[in-house]
């Protein structure tokens, strides 16, 4: 484990081990940590952020802004008084299992409802179709199958693999579903239909502006909503510059309240609360690392970013200080003191209840016949020796003697040979059959968990893998069920003592008065607020609708536009597409890159190797047959269409990757270095400015020369600034302790202005550079099609059957396309705004359904307009 933390800071480490526990957590045993000033800044850094309450008495980070002329205008929004959140479209990516879905979906049916009334799209795997389509919510495949996933991690409970899935190609299988996964969360955010589906369109000849609303709209993700597992999520929203809000089941932010859910800690109690905290950091690295040319290859041949590295990816989701709301229940675990305000509990997010369930009477005759049963189920676990467990389960039962309901589950327990104290059965909402019950035993997955524990039942963990054996100590640490014994390590007389551990009186109270405190807790309907009043979703309103987003800004101002607000005003001329730029709602500082020069070495070495890797791995892809799941459109019955590259296209881009992995290794190289050196100060300076975003030549030069001037600026002032603000911070503890206040203070001011002068020297090459090689790698082989996209579609539209037929449809057909299939490659920020451009007109086009409707609608937005740009603020 000590490779995942710096080397100036591991080597306080003094000896300490790890290996996989028996229940798949990584065990670490750290012996002695001694005291590190770097430790205790941890522990501080971390008190800091609990001291404030709110969002907003955070003080801002200075960012490096030189404004050499006026860049906009200040309007002021028409309606003021609006409160509330606008109507947008939220993905919700979710990765797992059925208990990790279910909430979400419980989620994204308060925010499909007033009074937030957004369009919401829950993307996860295609097994849940049925399930999410059931409950009135959008659907989006993004692939991957959680019962292949749920085998795999029976099997391999650790987060290190064993040598018998290493040989038998498990890992390699695993990985090309994590890839697929992370295309299928882009494309669930940009993409129309469902993902599984061909999308199925009449004849192009048939497709006017009446029809076209029949056209699927293509989603664009406004605001991302993601647990981790759905690793795409933090390079989504900042290819989108969207809000995203992280959500989990379980603890996955750094505290020292208690370790990572899949590590344990042997250790002093002196030392446990910074092995804990350090635990979050070190599983996060060691999946970062893993996963790493996987995700570098998405963000560069899928979303055009530049590549990170595992030193500083790992810190991105705490650094950025990403909003994360957890779904347990306080009652159950409390919010530890040093997580920040951007960290929140909303409590369990349940589904309501499903009364039109309506049970076998076998089951029913079983349940009045007798005292209330037990239950015992293992839900998505698929188990690799079924007859086995069914045996356990049914001796221990026996020795126990109480009445019990055995779930099937996905494992396929059972079988036919059972005794009339036992029921099996199949899929049973557990809202209507826990009532019935007298306790539980199951796998501690969150959902279960939550259910169990709401209603009161003691409950027997067996954990199998993952953050089940968290919630096992979790359960017993409140009181409510035993010490849980993993799967691996459990027979039958050992669950019958669970079980009857469960049953004692002392044990069923403390689950009552649990359940108890739940009862009053609104989970849904306080997680649908905490997403909608963070910062982040502040401000985003369109100056003229403000119940609609705005995805447009006017250039050159600080006008925020809807979608239909833009198509309306293009369409009676009152605005230009091409004075229009995307309205970026956040930006997400990713790029911030190396921590310290020899981080940014290291680096550019790891991220270059990967992009070699990469390289031939996409040259195998495009000369495969495998179409990886690509969205497909049909054009009444024409067959489906889809864009292969050929084998000479294919040759050719893999040459041009390789010369180009080759040019940009010492661009890259300086690039890290500048960026090394205008971060190092952060770990002892809190002045150390944002930089500004390099998205081209210009903007490389503009951010360039803002780091020479900011730069030599800080260094100097830092040497006077910062003797001050020590002897401010050690004022009033005696003379000895101001002076030493003023000593360390200028320690800090000599060491930023070695770094900080460093930047500013290599700011200009080093930043100029790196927008030269961005302009170049976005311009090569450019096509302008996408950008022509929604301009062609319009006027084709509104001709004639017969003008239409006469012009042909290929352009169409190929505009068409652009609007349908997967948006990725050099031209996709273009495909995003022809993208949003089709979305306004299809707006439009449904608004004239209601001709009286539409001509007020229409007044109204050109009023507003007018009203808005004759006057400034």
């Amino acid at each position: 484990m000590t490779s995942c933390f710096a080397p100036d800071k591991h080597r306080s480490l003094k000896r300490s081990t790890s290996r996989s526990e028996v229940d798949g957590r990584f065990n670490i045993i750290v012996d002695k940590i001694h005291a590190h000033p770097w430790h205790k800044s941890i522990i501080d850094k971390q008190k800091q952020a609990s001291d404030n309450e709110e969002d907003d008495v955070q003080k801002p980070p200075k960012t490096a802004n030189i404004h050499l002329r006026t860049h906009r205008n200040d309007f002021k929004p028409l309606v003021d008084s609006f409160s509330g959140t606008p109507r947008m479209n939220v993905a919700i990516l979710i990765v797992g299992s059925r208990g990790d879905v279910q909430p979400y979906v419980a989620l994204g049916k308060v925010l499909q409802a007033p009074p937030y009334n957004h369009r919401v799209r829950m993307c996860t795997h295609p097994n849940f179709k049925d399930f999410v389509q059931s409950n009135g919510l959008e659907f989006f495949s993004i692939g991957g199958d959680p019962e292949k996933l749920m085998a795999y991690m029976v099997k391999n409970p650790s987060v290190l693999p064993s040598l018998e899935s290493m040989k038998a190609g498990d890992i390699g299988a695993r990985r090309a579903e994590i890839a697929e996964m992370l295309t299928g969360c882009w494309r669930a955010c940009t993409e129309a239909g469902n993902g599984i589906d061909p999308i199925v369109l009449p004849k192009l000849s048939a497709i006017d502006a009446h029809t076209a609303i029949d056209v699927p709209q293509p989603f664009i993700a406004d605001a991302i909503i993601s647990n981790p597992p759905a690793y795409a999520n933090i390079h989504i929203a900042e290819k989108l510059h969207c809000p995203l809000h992280m959500t989990f089941t379980m603890p996955w932010s750094p505290t020292t309240a208690f370790s990572h859910p899949l590590a344990t800690l042997k250790g002093s109690e002196k030392d446990q609360r910074l092995a804990n905290f350090l635990s979050f950091h070190g599983m996060d690295f060691l999946t970062t690392e893993g996963l790493i040319d996987l995700v570098n290859d998405f963000r560069e041949n899928t979303l055009g970013l530049d590549p990170i590295h595992a030193t500083w990816g790992y810190r991105l989701m705490p650094e950025l200080k990403v909003p994360f709301l957890y779904t347990w229940s306080p009652a159950l675990i409390p919010k530890p003191k040093d997580w920040g305000p951007h960290i929140d509990i909303s409590g369990f997010l349940f589904l309501e209840s499903q009364s039109s369930f309506r049970p076998d009477a076998d089951l029913l005759v079983f349940l009045d016949r007798g005292p209330p049963p037990i239950y015992i189920g293992f839900g998505s676990i698929v188990g690799d020796d079924p007859e086995k467990m069914t045996k356990m389960i049914l001796d221990a039962v026996k020795q126990v003697g109480v009445r019990a309901l055995v779930s099937r589950g996905w494992g396929n327990i059972g079988g036919t040979n059972v005794p009339d104290n036992v029921f099996l059965v199949g899929n049973v909402p557990h809202d209507w059959l826990f009532p019935h019950c007298s306790a539980v035993v199951h796998h501690g997955g969150a959902g279960t968990t939550a259910i169990g524990i709401a209603l009161g039942l003691p409950t027997v963990v067996v954990p199998f893998f993952g953050d089940q054996p968290f919630w096992g100590d979790m359960i017993h640490r409140a009181g409510a069920g035993p010490q849980p014994i993993p799967y691996k390590s459990l027979d039958a007389e050992k669950l019958a003592d669970q079980i009857r551990y469960a049953l004692q009186p002392d044990i069923k109270a403390r689950a009552q008065e649990l359940s108890s405190r739940i009862k009053d807790e609104t989970g849904t309907k306080t997680a649908a607020s905490i997403f909608s009043r963070t910062k982040q979703m502040q401000d985003l309103n369109c100056f003229l609708c403000p119940d609609l987003v705005g995805v447009w800004r006017v250039r050159r101002t600080n006008i925020r536009l809807s979608a239909l607000a833009v198509s309306i005003l293009i369409d009676h001329g009152l605005i230009e597409y091409d004075k229009l730029k995307l309205f970026q709602k956040k930006r997400w500082y990713v790029e911030k890159g190396a921590s310290s020069p020899l981080i940014g070495i290291i680096g550019t070495l790891g991220t270059t190797g990967i992009a070699y890797k990469n390289t031939f791995h996409q040259l195998g892809q495009s000369l495969s047959s495998s179409n990886n799941g690509a969205a497909r459109v049909r054009f009444d019955g024409d067959g489906e269409l889809e864009r292969r590259p050929g084998v000479v296209k294919a040759v050719g881009k893999f040459g041009a990757s390789l010369a180009m992995n080759t040019l940009r290794m010492p661009v890259d190289l300086l690039y890290n270095i500048t960026n090394g050196c205008h971060n190092f100060p952060c770990y002892f300076d809190d002045t150390v400015r944002i930089r500004g975003e390099i998205t081209g030549f210009g903007s490389g030069l503009r951010v360039g020369g803002q780091e020479l001037c900011f730069g030599f600026y800080d260094a100097v002032t830092g040497l006077v600034t910062q003797p001050v603000r020590g002897y401010k911070k050690a004022s009033g503890q005696g003379i000895g302790a101001e002076t030493l206040g003023v000593v360390k203070g200028l320690g800090i001011g000599l060491g930023s202005f070695v770094c900080k002068s460093s930047a500013a020297t290599l700011g200009v090459p080093g930043y100029g550079f790196k927008g030269l090689e961005r302009s170049i790698r976005t311009g090569w082989k450019r096509t302008d099609r996408a950008e022509k996209t929604e301009l062609f579609l319009k006027p084709w539209l509104k001709l004639t059957k017969e003008e239409r037929e006469k012009l042909g449809h290929q352009q169409a057909r190929e505009a068409i396309l652009d609007l349908l299939l997967e948006a990725k490659g050099n031209d996709l920020d273009k495909q995003i705004r022809a993208r949003r451009g089709w979305q306004g007109f299809a707006e439009l086009q449904k608004l004239r359904e209601d001709p009286k409707k539409a001509a007020a609608e229409e007044q109204n937005i050109i009023e507003s307009w007018k009203r808005l740009t004759s006057t400034t603020r």
